[in-house]
C-alpha cells in the first residue's frame, strides 16, 4: 500500500511538472516549434527515402555493368523500354549504365549533404524546443 501511495504521488508530481502555463503568444510559439519539428522529421524521412532509392539504383546499375563487362562486343544485348526490349549495342548499354552509376553517386552525395543540413536544423529546433520548455517549467516552479 505504501509503495502504491508513493508511486501515485510521484505521478501527480511528475504530471504537475509537465503542465505549462502559456499565454497566447507562448502557445503560438509552442505550436510553431512543434510544426517546425514535425516538418524537419518529415523532410529527414523524405531525404532518407531518396537516399535509399538512389543507392539502390546505383547498386543495380553497377551489378548489371559487372555482368555485362564479361561479355564480348558481339554479344546481343537488349535494353528495356517500357514493356518492350530493344536490341542495343553492348558498348552503348555499358556507357549508359556507367553514366547512371556516376549520376546516382553524385545524387547520393548531394542528398547526404542535404541530410546533414536537415539534421543540424532539426537538432537546433530540438534545442530551442527544450529551452522553451525549461524556461516555462522554471517560471511555473517559481510561482
Amino acid at each position: 500500500l505504501f509503495g502504491w501511495c508513493c508511486a501515485r504521488n510521484a505521478r501527480k508530481f511528475a504530471m504537475s511538472m509537465v503542465q505549462l502555463e502559456l499565454d497566447e503568444k507562448d502557445k503560438e510559439s509552442f505550436s510553431e516549434m512543434q510544426q517546425g519539428m514535425n516538418q524537419a522529421r518529415q523532410e529527414l524521412a523524405m531525404v532518407d527515402g531518396n537516399m535509399r532509392k538512389v543507392a539502390t539504383e546505383r547498386r543495380e546499375a553497377e551489378l548489371i555493368l559487372a555482368e555485362l563487362s564479361g561479355m564480348g562486343p558481339d554479344t546481343a544485348a537488349y535494353k528495356q523500354c517500357g514493356k518492350m526490349f530493344i536490341q542495343s549495342p553492348i558498348d552503348q548499354l555499358k556507357g549508359s549504365l556507367t553514366t547512371k552509376a556516376e549520376r546516382c553517386q553524385k545524387d547520393h552525395d548531394a542528398l547526404s549533404e542535404k541530410r546533414k543540413h536537415v539534421t543540424e536544423a532539426a537538432g537546433k529546433l530540438q534545442e530551442d524546443f527544450q529551452a522553451f520548455i525549461k524556461e516555462h517549467l522554471y517560471t511555473q516552479e517559481k510561482s
